[in-house]
């Protein structure tokens, strides 16, 4: 009797190249950064309102309050979120052509948690706001104002879905139509607004 033998053939792969690059983009602000950091404190309230906990009194100085909500690199120094960066791109990938959201999302990073900012000076921003809840009393908000800011961000992307120009433009568009920061021009202010000043080639790699 003949015995049928199984064969395993291996097949070829051909594995889709993914070419990793990085590039270092500087930004420069068009209108004075507004910082919004929500605090622990109340971060920690809302937590305990939501299960009926009794809040804890804030007992902060209106000075202390507007520090706070400064966002601090690991070494002491003023900075934005990159994710703030990257997230006015991921909505301004529709009008780049060729490219979408979810291609922005998983083909583009910014190094780096807190991006540093340089700036000429730091102040106060002051206006009328309204308090959360029922009692919705007048208040005055205060927010830390960066102006004549600017800083470096270093990305990371898989060149073959997106282009160096490509990213670049996003930034650029999303630093029109976006901004970051608070009063932001994508919530209806005027504030965070910047531009690419160049892009180094040479960092292109």
């Amino acid at each position: 009797m003949t015995k049928k033998i199984e064969v395993n053939k291996v097949e070829a792969v051909n594995i889709q190249p993914l070419i990793k690059k990085t590039m270092t983009v500087k930004i420069r602000g068009v209108t004075p950064l507004l910082m919004s950091k929500m605090d622990m404190i109340s971060v920690d309230n809302i937590e305990r309102k939501k299960n009926s906990q009794m809040v804890v009194k804030d007992t902060r100085s209106e000075d202390q309050k507007t520090k706070d909500k400064i966002h601090y690199t690991p070494d002491g120094k003023p900075g934005i979120p990159g994710a703030a960066f990257m997230k006015g791109m991921v909505e301004c990938a529709p009008y780049i052509d060729g490219l979408d959201k979810k291609r922005v999302t998983t083909s583009v990073t910014i190094v780096g948690d807190i991006v540093p900012i340089k700036f000429k000076k730091q102040s106060v921003h002051e206006t009328w706001g309204i308090n959360a809840g029922m009692s919705k009393a007048p208040k005055i908000i205060r927010r830390p104002m960066f102006s004549d800011w600017e800083c470096e961000l270093d990305l990371m992307f898989n060149s073959t879905n997106i282009s160096a120009e490509q990213v670049v433009n996003l930034l650029n568009w999303s630093g029109f139509q976006m901004g970051v920061g608070g009063w932001r021009k994508q919530k209806g202010g005027a504030f965070g607004s910047y531009e690419v000043v160049k892009r180094d080639r040479k960092s292109v790699v």
